[in-house]
């Protein structure tokens, strides 16, 4: 069972990395879209039509790796190829960055499903 879900679009100027002036699509930040690649394992930070950051338990991988991934709300599961863009520790957690590679019109709109799913999740808690 996946973990209740947030998701919301990330603002101009956050999650600043050397990357972000390169990036082709804007990011939404989700919590509950699982990640799975081979014996690699996590959640999904945030998620665009070009990539994903991830929060990954399991095998240790390399920048320049593709990998086999899945990424899955618990209605909707996507198959693509990504590349690692890079790989760090950061709070406690080994954070992956991917760009996908081999992307077909098909699959764009499969990862435009998924975040359209992953939006209507979105669960509010109570206010105290």
């Amino acid at each position: 069972m996946l973990m209740p879900m947030a998701v919301r679009l990330t603002n101009p100027g956050e999650y600043e990395s050397a990357g972000a002036s390169k990036r082709r699509h804007g990011r939404v930040v989700c919590d509950g879209v699982a990640f799975r690649a081979g014996k690699r394992h996590g959640f999904v930070v945030d998620l665009s039509a070009s990539g994903a950051r991830v929060n990954v338990a399991g095998e240790r991988a390399a920048p320049g790796s593709v990998l086999d991934c899945t990424f899955s709300t618990g209605e909707d599961e996507v198959k693509v190829r990504a590349r690692i863009v890079w790989c760090r520790n950061e709070g406690g957690r080994r954070l992956l960055g991917v760009e996908f590679v081999e992307l077909t019109e098909c699959l764009k709109r499969e990862l435009m499903g998924l975040l359209r799913t992953a939006m209507s999740q979105h669960t509010i808690g109570k206010s105290a």
